[in-house]
C-alpha cells in the first residue's frame, strides 16, 4: 500500500521495485539484461519488509554504459508502518530508503562485470540531517524524495567500486544528505580475507570528553571502577511501556519518578540489542562513560532473510541503529527520562556522522557486540533538549566490523528542566541497581508500532467470554452486544464471526481507547484464543504446526468481533456483508498444540465509508508465552448483498500462460492423499491439472490445481452463519497445498517425489514435514471477490518465485479464480520442508 496520491508516470512502481528486489530483472529492465537473470547472485533491492523504494520516479545516465548515473525514488511513511518509532521514520530507515544506488548500480551495468560472481557491500558513508520540519525525523503521512547519484565506477585490484551521494527532502525541504558514499562488489574470499576494523594508536588516544560545567548527576550512578550489566529480561522491561520499566531495568533508584509511560526501546522486529554487557559511567576513551551491548543472530533473522534474496547479509544502516538503541540504554540510564508519548529520539541537526563498514554479519554468525563511548553531553542552548554525541565499534564474534564516529542522539519533546523536575519528586533513591524479574504483558502497548513489546503475556479476565462469541457467531448478537443488537436476532441478518469447527476466538479481554457503538479509528483491544492440544486441524493438516489457514483466522476473528463491537452494522438501513479484502503480515514463530493461549491485540488504524460501504483498517500483533507470534495489517469492508453479487474480480490479473515447454514436461493427478498431505476435510485442491517442475516465469516451477466447489462442504455451514461463502484463508490454503506438491516433488526424499505420488500410493504414509510458512518472511493476499455454494469450480494457480536448497524453503506467488473470474491474489508465500523430521 501506497499513500493516496494522484496517479502519475514513473519509470518503476513498486510492484516493479519488488520484481527487482526478488523476481527477474528482465522482468523489470527488459530484453538486454535478461543474461543476468542466470548468474548466481545479482544486484538487487531488498525485499519485504526492507523493500523501502514505492517507486522511482525518473532515472538518467546510459544504462550499461558503468559511468555516471543519477535516480530519484520516494519511500511513504505509511501509518502504522512496522518501523515507525514514536510516530516517526527510524534513523537507520530514513537513509536505508535512499537504497535504490543499488538499482542505479544495476542499471548501469554492473552484473555484466561482476557476472554474479561478486556481491555490493557498502564501505563508507556520511551522513548529515538537516531540519525542513518541527523534528528532523518525519512522521505518518510524509513521502521522502532522495536524489541519488552516482558519480563513478572504479577498480581497486580486481574490485569494482562506485562513489555515490544522495540528498532525501520531504515537502520540497531537505531532510538529509549522504556524501563520501562508497561501495563495493566483493568475491566471497575477498570478503573472507578482509581485517575488519583495525584501530590506530590515535583512534585509541584518551581525550576530554565535553559536558557542561553545571553538570547535575540525576540518577545514582555506579562509583568509579563499578560497573552494571543488564539481563535480557531488563532489557525487555524496557519494551513494555509499563509504568515500572525502568525500575524493573535499572532497579529501586527509579522507583519514584512520576511516570505513566515511560519512554523506553523499540520492540517488534526493532528488538536490535538483547543485553548489555558492560556498562561503566566514568570509563572510554573521553572519560564520559562506555556501554556495550549484545545481540544474538539466529540464520533466520529478518533483516538477514531480506537483505537480499540471494546474498543473506545484516544491512550497515542497521548495524548504525542497533549502536543507537545501545546508546538509548545509556541515555536512560543517566536519567535522562520522560513520557514515551512526548519524547522522541531523533539525531542532532547539523552533526555529520560516518560509517565504516570492513566486515559483515551473516547467517553464521553467532553474536553481534556494540561499544559507545561518549564523547559530548549536553543540552541544546544550555536547557533545551538533551544530546549526546558518541563514537561506537560494533564486533561480530568478537572480531571488529563497524566504526560509527559522531553518532548523534537528542531527545526532542522534553528540556533539562523537564528532566530536573521529575528527579526533584523522587525520594531518597537507593544507590545500587539490582537486577529486576522478567516484566509482565504491557496492555498499554501500541500495536503497529516498532516499539511494541515482546515479553510473555499474561491472561486477564474476560470482558466479553466464549458465551458472548458463539452468541454473535451463531446465536442472539444482542446476546453478545446488548439490546442495540436485538434487531439482528430475528427481524434483520447481520455479519457474523464463524461458528464451530472454525471459530478461533474465546475471549476478549482488554477493550481502549473507543467506545461501544461509535465508528471510529484510534481504538485497541486484545483477544485470546486457546490453542487445543487435541485440535482437529493439526490431524487434518497431518502436521505438528497449526496450519496456516488457522492462524490467519485466529488473527483476523478479532478484527471482526471489533467491528461489531463499534456498531458497524447499525450505520446502515440495509441489511451488510463483511468480507476481508487484504493484508500483510509476517510469521515469526511456528505455533504447536504446546504453544497454549494466543493474545492477539488488534487496533483499528482508519475507517472510511463510500457508497454505502465502510472500509475498516486494522493492524495485528498476535503472541504467546514466548513472544511475537504473528504480525500484520490487513483490512475488510462491509458490502450490500447486491454489491457483492456484482463484484468482477482482480482486473489487471496478469496471469501466467504456460508455454510449449512448460506442457511437454507438464504432469497432471489427483491431488495426494497420504502423509504429509491434508486429509479428506483438510485438502482443498482435489486435482493437480498441470505441474512443470522447471516451468514458469522463473523456470523454477509451474502448479495449477482445480477443486469442485461442494455446496455441502463443512466450512459453508461454519462460515458465515445465513451468509455461507468460502473462507478467504481456505483459499490461500489451497495455494499453500499447491506449494507443497513442488517442494515435495524438489526435496521429498530418494524416489519418493511426484512421480511416487503418481503411481497412487493411496494413504500409505510417505514421512516428511512441512513448515506452514517461512518465518521471518512477509507475505501478502489480496481478495476481489467470493466463492459462495452454487460456484462450481475453483483453479488456483501457483508460480514459484524462489528456492534455497540449503533452507529447504520455496516461495511462490499465485492467484485463484472461480469459475474463470479471478479474484485472489497470492505474493510471497513461503514454506519450508525440513529434513529428518
Amino acid at each position: 500500500a501506497t499513500l493516496d496520491a494522484p496517479p502519475r508516470e514513473v519509470f518503476l512502481d513498486r510492484d516493479q521495485c519488488f520484481e527487482f528486489a526478488r523476481g527477474r530483472i528482465g522482468n523489470v529492465l527488459g530484453p538486454r539484461f535478461a543474461a543476468i537473470d542466470a548468474h548466481p547472485t545479482r544486484v538487487r533491492l531488498p525485499d519485504e519488509p526492507l523493500q523501502l523504494v514505492d517507486r522511482i520516479v525518473e532515472v538518467e545516465g546510459e544504462a550499461l554504459s558503468m559511468t555516471s548515473g543519477r535516480v530519484v525514488t520516494e519511500h511513504d511513511i505509511l501509518p502504522g508502518a512496522w518501523y515507525l518509532d514514536g510516530g516517526r521514520i527510524p534513523t537507520c530507515i530514513a537513509v536505508e530508503a535512499g537504497q535504490a544506488d543499488l538499482f542505479l548500480s544495476g542499471y548501469l551495468g554492473i552484473d555484466f562485470e561482476t557476472k554474479g560472481l561478486a556481491v555490493y557491500r557498502l564501505l563508507d558513508a556520511a551522513v548529515t540531517f538537516h531540519c525542513p520540519l518541527p523534528a528532523p525525523l518525519p512522521g505518518a503521512g510524509r513521502t521522502i524524495h532522495y536524489d541519488i547519484r552516482i558519480r563513478e565506477f572504479f577498480h581497486q585490484g580486481d574490485t569494482w567500486l562506485f562513489r555515490f551521494e544522495f540528498d532525501a527532502a520531504v515537502d520540497g525541504a531537505l531532510l538529509l544528505t549522504m556524501r563520501n558514499g562508497c561501495a563495493g562488489f566483493f568475491t566471497p574470499e575477498a570478503l573472507a580475507a578482509g581485517q575488519g576494523i583495525v584501530l590506530t594508536a590515535m583512534d585509541r588516544k584518551a581525550l576530554p570528553g565535553k559536558r557542561p560545567a553545571d553538570w547535575r548527576t540525576l540518577a545514582p550512578m555506579p562509583d568509579p571502577g563499578e560497573v552494571e550489566t543488564y539481563s535480557d529480561e531488563q532489557l525487555s522491561a524496557l519494551r513494555s511501556g509499563q509504568a515500572q520499566a525502568l525500575v524493573q531495568c535499572f532497579g529501586e533508584a527509579f522507583a519514584g519518578l512520576p511516570l505513566s509511560n515511560p519512554v523506553g526501546l523499540p520492540g517488534g522486529r526493532m528488538t536490535l540489542v538483547h543485553r548489555v554487557l558492560r556498562m561503566d559511567p566514568h570509563g572510554g576513551r573521553f572519560g564520559l562513560g562506555v556501554i556495550t551491548g549484545e545481540a544474538d543472530i539466529s540464520p533466520d533473522d529478518w533483516f538477514l532473510t531480506c537483505h537480499f534474496i540471494d546474498d543473506q547479509v545484516m544491512p550497515g544502516t542497521l548495524m548504525y541503529e542497533c549502536c543507537l538503541h545501545t546508546l538509548r540504554i545509556f541515555l536512560l540510564r543517566l536519567g535522562w527520562v520522560g513520557e514515551s508519548d512526548e519524547v522522541a529520539y531523533e539525531p542532532v541537526p547539523g552533526i555529520t556522522g560516518q560509517l565504516k563498514c570492513r566486515g559483515q554479519v551473516t547467517a553464521s554468525t553467532k553474536q553481534v557486540q556494540y561499544e559507545i563511548t561518549l564523547k559530548e553531553l549536553g543540552y541544546e542552548n544550555g536547557d533545551g533538549a538533551p544530546y549526546a554525541i558518541a563514537d561506537a565499534l560494533m564486533s561480530a564474534d568478537g572480531r571488529p566490523i563497524v566504526r560509527m564516529t559522531d553518532m548523534s542522539l537528542r531527545m526532542s519533546g522534553t528540556t533539562r528542566g523537564k528532566i530536573e523536575s521529575l528527579w526533584s519528586k523522587v525520594q531518597s533513591p537507593k544507590s545500587k541497581v539490582q537486577s529486576q524479574p522478567s516484566p509482565t504483558f504491557n496492555l498499554q502497548s501500541t500495536i503497529g508500532n516498532p516499539s511494541s513489546p515482546t515479553p510473555k503475556p499474561q491472561s486477564l479476565p474476560p470482558l466479553f467470554d466464549r458465551h458472548h462469541i458463539l452468541a454473535f457467531a451463531i446465536g442472539k448478537p444482542s446476546e453478545a452486544f446488548g439490546d442495540r443488537y436485538r434487531v439482528f436476532d430475528h427481524e434483520r441478518k447481520i455479519a457474523r464471526l464463524p461458528g464451530p469447527p472454525f471459530a478461533f476466538l474465546d475471549r476478549i479481554v482488554t477493550i481502549e481507547g473507543c467506545e461501544p457503538w461509535k465508528l471510529a479509528a484510534g481504538g485497541v483491544i486484545e483477544a485470546e484464543y486457546d490453542v487445543p492440544l487435541d485440535a482437529w486441524y493439526f490431524a487434518a493438516n497431518r502436521q505438528r504446526e497449526m496450519p496456516f489457514a488457522v492462524l490467519l483466522e485466529a488473527a483476523l476473528q478479532p478484527c471482526g468481533w471489533f467491528a461489531a463491537y463499534l456498531g458497524s452494522a447499525l450505520t446502515s438501513e440495509v441489511d451488510l456483508r463483511f468480507r476481508n479484502l487484504g493484508g500483510k503480515a509476517t510469521l515469526h514463530r511456528n505455533i504447536t498444540p504446546q504453544s497454549g493461549t494466543l493474545h492477539t491485540r488488534v487496533k483499528i488504524t482508519s475507517v472510511s465509508t463510500s457508497g454505502g460501504m465502510i472500509i475498516q483498517h486494522f493492524a495485528f500483533d498476535m503472541r504467546d508465552r514466548e513472544g511475537d507470534v504473528y504480525t500484520g495489517t490487513t483490512y475488510f469492508g462491509f458490502f450490500t448483498a447486491q454489491a457483492l453479487a456484482n463484484q468482477v474480480g482482480i482486473r489487471d490479473a496478469d496471469l501466467y500462460v504456460p508455454s510449449a515447454n512448460d506442457r511437454a514436461q507438464a504432469r497432471a493427478f489427483d491431488y495426494p492423499q497420504a502423509r504429509p498431505f491434508p486429509d479428506d476435510q483438510w485438502r482443498m485442491i482435489d486435482r493437480v491439472e498441470l505441474f512443470a517442475p522447471r516451468g514458469g516465469a522463473h523456470g523454477l516451477g509451474f502448479i495449477r490445481g482445480v477443486a469442485k466447489v461442494n455446496p455441502e462442504a463443512w466450512f459453508f455451514k461454519a462460515h458465515f452463519y445465513q451468509d455461507p461463502v468460502w473462507p478467504g484463508s481456505l483459499g490461500l490454503e489451497s495455494f499453500i497445498q499447491l506449494v507443497k506438491v513442488a517442494a515435495w516433488e524438489r526435496w521429498g526424499g530418494e524416489g519418493s517425489g511426484v512421480l511416487g505420488l503418481e503411481s497412487g500410493v493411496g494413504e500409505r504414509e510417505l514421512g516428511g514435514e512441512f513448515r506452514t510458512m517461512a518465518l521471518g518472511m512477509g507475505h501478502e493476499w489480496v481478495y476481489r471477490g467470493q466463492i459462495i455454494p452454487r460456484d462450481k469450480r475453483v483453479t488456483v494457480e501457483a508460480t514459484i518465485t524462489g528456492v534455497d536448497d540449503a533452507r529447504r524453503r520455496i516461495t511462490a506467488d499465485g492467484w485463484l479464480s472461480v469459475d474463470g473470474r479471478v479474484i485472489y491474489r497470492m505474493n510471497g508465500f513461503a514454506l519450508t520442508m525440513p529434513p529428518g523430521r
